[in-house]
């Protein structure tokens, strides 16, 4: 082994977690009601909110689902996250949704546990939506 793959980081996802991830997505929607989106941007891209919130402008939606939607953004580059939701769902789910999302996301990605805390960030939104 060369010295520098000593220091080289390991992937933000194996292609298995990938494919685990999507499809915890695609049941994840199945529930939701309403749009429920992940982006993995694998370049970096600056501040993760901001970014979510361009993609979530400019995500392909009907206007009259937008205030539901929820858009959970990953930078694989980075290792950070947004979450991005919505007037609607923002106004009807609980400010504490929203803290415990990002405390349990910011924890997951701390550990290196990407996978885990994306699949449990979008089973959370999903009965969230759900439920609203």
């Amino acid at each position: 082994m060369g010295v520098l793959a000593a220091f080289r980081r390991p992937p933000f996802l194996t292609a298995i977690e990938r494919e685990q991830v999507e499809a915890g997505l695609a049941t994840a929607r199945r529930h939701a009601g309403t749009p429920l989106g992940l982006v993995i941007d694998d370049q970096p891209a600056g501040d993760p909110a901001v970014r979510a919130e361009l993609l979530f402008r400019e995500w392909d939606l009907p206007e009259a689902e937008r205030p539901a939607a929820v858009l959970v953004y990953a930078c694989a580059a980075t290792r950070r996250f947004a979450v991005v939701g919505g007037e609607a769902i923002r106004r009807v789910a609980p400010q504490a949704f929203w803290e415990a999302l990002d405390r349990d996301l910011t924890r997951h990605f701390e550990e290196g546990r990407y996978c885990d805390g994306l699949f449990k960030a979008i089973a959370q939104v999903a009965i969230q939506l759900q439920y609203h």
